[in-house]
C-alpha cells in the first residue's frame, strides 16, 4: 500500500501529465521544480509543477487531502505568487474546496481545479474509454540441457545447479530467445492468442559460470501459448474548475489501481498513458511480452511512459515445470 507521501507524489505527477497533454507546443512543464527565491537567491523554493511559456511562469500547487481546502491555503497561494513573481497560480485539490476558499480565490485571481469522480451514468455516456490488455507467454513442458566439458560434469551437483539456474541471468536469455522465436511466427496477436506453440533452440554462451564451472551451450525446448490479462479501470475522474459538471470538463483520467499508478489521461481526442509495471504480479512460467490499448474511436497518442522499477519480473521461474539435464561433449 502506498504511503501518504507516495500518494501525493503520484497525484502531483498526474497533474503534470495533464498539463503536458493540454499545453501548447513549446511549453515547458516540470514536476518538482525548484526556483530561486528572488528575496534570497541562494535559497530555492520547491514547486509541485511549473508551467513556463513565452517568458511567463505559472505555479501549480497540489493538495491530496481527505478534507476540502480552505481559505488558509488560498492565502498561501496568493503569497507564493507574489513572492516568486509568477504570472499565475493554479491550486489543485483532490477533495475540493470550501465556499470561503472559492470566494477568496475568485477575488484574488487564483485558479482552482479539482478531480471529480465520474458517476456510473457519466461513465456509461462517455465514449472515449480505453481497454488495456497485457499479454504473456505461458510456458509448459520445459526442458533445459546444459553442455559442460566432459571432465567437469561429474563435479556439478544437480540440486545446486537447479537452484542456481532459477535465479541465474542466463535464464532470462533463454526465455528471451524463446520469445523471439515465437514472435517470429508471422502470426498476429489474435492468431497467437490461446494457441499452443512448440519451440526448440540452442544458445551459445561465452564466459558464463554455473556452480563455478563454465557453461558452453544450452538447449531449450518446450511449449508456449499467448495469454491475455485484461486490466479494468476502477475509478474515472474529470479534471476542471470546481462546480463545473462533467459535460463542461475536457479532461478525464482513467486510473488502474490494480496496476500501480497506471493511468490514461484524455483531453478531447488525445491521450497520455502511464503504464506502471513496477509491481506487476507475474505468474510462474509466465513471461510478460507487450500490451495493447483499444479504444472505441480513433485517439491521438501524445505521450507514453512506462515504469518498470526494481520489483518488475519479466519471467518468474518457480515450482515444478522445468526439467534440467546436464550433457558433456
Amino acid at each position: 500500500m502506498a504511503t501518504t507521501k507516495e500518494s501525493a507524489v503520484v497525484f502531483e505527477q498526474q497533474i503534470q501529465r495533464i498539463y503536458d497533454l493540454v499545453s501548447e507546443p513549446g511549453t515547458q512543464v516540470t514536476w518538482n521544480d525548484h526556483l530561486p527565491d528572488p528575496d534570497n537567491p541562494t535559497q530555492s523554493r520547491q514547486i509541485d509543477v511549473t508551467i513556463k511559456r513565452a517568458g511567463l511562469l505559472t505555479l501549480v500547487e497540489c493538495r491530496r487531502h481527505k478534507s476540502r481546502q480552505d481559505v488558509r491555503w488560498i492565502e498561501e497561494l496568493i503569497g507564493r505568487r507574489t513572492s516568486l513573481g509568477a504570472h499565475a497560480v493554479i491550486g489543485v485539490s483532490s477533495s475540493g474546496f470550501t465556499a470561503g476558499a472559492l470566494a477568496k480565490a475568485s477575488k484574488h485571481g487564483i485558479i482552482l481545479r479539482d478531480l471529480d469522480k465520474l458517476t456510473d451514468p457519466e461513465v456509461a455516456s462517455w465514449s472515449r474509454r480505453v481497454a488495456l490488455t497485457l499479454f504473456f507467454y505461458k510456458y509448459s513442458e520445459l526442458e533445459v540441457s546444459l553442455l559442460f566439458d566432459r571432465h567437469r560434469i561429474r563435479s556439478v551437483i544437480s540440486e545446486q545447479l537447479q537452484t542456481e539456474l532459477r535465479t541465474h541471468p542466463c535464464i532470462q536469455s533463454l526465455f528471451n530467445a524463446a520469445a523471439q522465436t515465437l514472435g517470429g511466427s508471422n502470426l498476429t496477436i489474435d492468431e497467437q492468442l490461446g494457441r499452443v506453440m512448440q519451440f526448440g533452440l540452442t544458445v551459445e554462451f561465452d564466459g558464463v559460470q554455473f556452480c563455478d564451472f563454465s557453461l558452453r551451450q544450452a538447449n531449450f525446448a518446450g511449449k508456449a501459448c499467448l495469454v491475455a490479462q485484461h486490466i479494468s479501470p476502477a475509478i474515472r475522474y474529470s479534471y476542471g474548475e470546481p462546480k463545473d459538471p462533467f459535460t463542461a470538463r475536457d479532461t478525464v483520467i482513467e486510473t488502474f489501481p490494480s496496476l500501480g499508478a497506471t493511468s490514461i489521461t484524455h483531453n478531447a481526442g488525445r491521450i497520455s498513458t502511464l503504464l506502471d509495471l513496477s509491481e506487476l504480479t507475474v505468474e510462474p512460467y509466465h513471461q510478460f511480452r507487450f500490451w495493447r490499448q483499444d479504444a472505441g474511436e480513433e485517439l491521438d497518442h501524445e505521450v507514453l511512459e512506462v515504469q518498470l522499477g526494481r520489483n518488475f519480473e519479466q519471467i518468474k521461474v518457480s515450482g515444478n515445470g522445468l526439467k534440467i539435464k546436464m550433457l558433456s561433449n
